[in-house]
């Protein structure tokens, strides 16, 4: 097949959530032989360095750079004309007209399926699209990521107060877009009963879960800014955004100082990009470490005696949790943070909402580290055998050959 593939970021280094998961998608159908054209909107300068990476994966890549002017009047836009400012910020006259002027090339001709990771792709897959059958990769449900940011008192103002407006238009635009497409992925069954709710159709939903790196699940050298004989809570992902933000000042603010009664010695550790200045306040380079970006999050999870993900705000799955249990390291995380898991999966996780539970949790699992390991390779033995990267490439390279199948009959 000859998949063009539309996404509002640069898919390496393949870190966090978003990134992580489509990498791993392209890698796979490059892996399968199939032929990708990559249109990248990103608001990252510093990414257009990565595009001889991608280049080892597509057969065209190209990037548009999305500036904070251009940003700014989409958000005015998306105001003015009644829609999500999720979906209107991103955009692009320039993508716009690479992708008419593409359609007319070889390349453009050729296309069997378009891929439009995220929702704010949607409007640039349809919009010139010569017939060409449409796969919509909504990752997480964005209806119940706002449902909850909106009213989290913790979260700052400006970001609820964008929250509430989105979830008023994400609740149809959802809907909307993805009965256009051929088929909507989604990252976890708990996203898809909110679409249900919502009223799309069943058969329009493929639920595609992310998986785990089974070659990079061995011995890391631990981190330097691990010190010796001092026992690890470690939080990892994108400090930047809201809900792991939110989560990581709460963990300090309450859960914290109850944890070092119990556990003097203990270090925190928040590792991972773009962490704002609220946050970094707390680094003090002795029992709090907020790290920023670091090349690899692995050795900071594998050597560290327990993680965390103390999420008030989740939707979509935790690839932080899953990325714990997959290198056999305990995990306390609240009750959002495992949604997205099965019954039996959540038995190889310490479970904890509130701040006195969940710091009970931590010194448990810091103080008997036996017995949280076992726990850990429960959780290690399900992961391992339920998130598979392999499985959820082919069942996505399905659903691309249903579409262009049905394009062709």
């Amino acid at each position: 097949m000859n998949i063009l593939v539309l996404t509002p970021l640069v898919p390496y280094p393949p870190h966090d959530g978003d990134k992580l998961r489509l990498y791993h998608f392209l890698k796979y159908l490059k892996h399968r032989g199939h032929q990708i054209d990559l249109f990248c909107v990103t608001r990252v300068k510093s990414d257009f360095q990565y595009a001889s990476h991608l280049m080892e994966l597509c057969r065209n890549v190209h990037l548009e750079y999305l500036n904070n002017w251009e940003f700014f009047f989409n958000l005015i836009g998306g105001v003015l004309m009644g829609q999500s400012l999720n979906v209107s910020s991103y955009f692009s006259p320039e993508l716009r007209d690479q992708l008419k002027a593409y359609w007319q090339t070889p390349e453009g001709k050729s296309i069997d399926v378009v891929l439009a990771h995220r929702l704010r792709m949607a409007p640039a897959a349809f919009e010139g699209n010569p017939g060409k059958p449409v796969v919509l990769e909504l990752t997480d449900s964005l209806t119940a990521y706002t449902e909850q940011l909106k009213d989290q008192k913790s979260v700052r103002l400006s970001r609820r107060l964008a929250a509430r407006w989105d979830h008023l238009f994400l609740k149809r635009e959802e809907v909307e877009w993805s009965e256009r497409a051929f088929q909507s992925v989604i990252i976890s069954e708990a996203d898809a009963q909110v679409l249900r709710e919502e009223e799309l159709a069943g058969d329009k939903i493929t639920v595609i879960p992310n998986g785990v790196e089974m070659a990079r699940t061995s011995n890391f050298k631990k981190p330097d800014l691990y010190l010796e004989k001092r026992p690890v809570v470690c939080f990892v992902g994108n400090m930047g955004y809201a809900p792991n933000e939110d989560g990581a000042l709460w963990f300090l603010s309450e859960v914290w100082p109850l944890v070092k009664r119990e556990v003097p010695k203990a270090v925190f550790a928040a590792v991972g990009g773009q962490p704002r200045e609220v946050l970094m306040k707390f680094h003090n380079g002795d029992d709090v470490l907020v790290t920023g970006w670091v090349p690899e999050i692995e050795p900071y999870v594998k050597n560290a005696g327990v993680t965390v993900a103390p999420l008030r705000i989740a939707s979509g799955m935790q690839n932080k949790v899953a990325l714990s249990l997959s290198l056999g390291v305990p995990v306390v995380a609240t009750s959002a943070a495992v949604f997205w898991m099965s019954p039996k999966g959540r038995e190889g996780v310490l479970q904890a909402d509130g701040e006195d539970l969940f710091a009970a949790q931590v010194v448990e699992a810091l103080k008997k580290p036996r017995h949280a390991k076992v726990l850990a390779l429960k959780g290690k033995r399900f992961i391992l055998k339920n998130y598979r990267w392999n499985e959820s490439g082919k069942k996505l390279e399905q659903v691309l050959k249903q579409a262009a199948k049905q394009r062709n009959v």
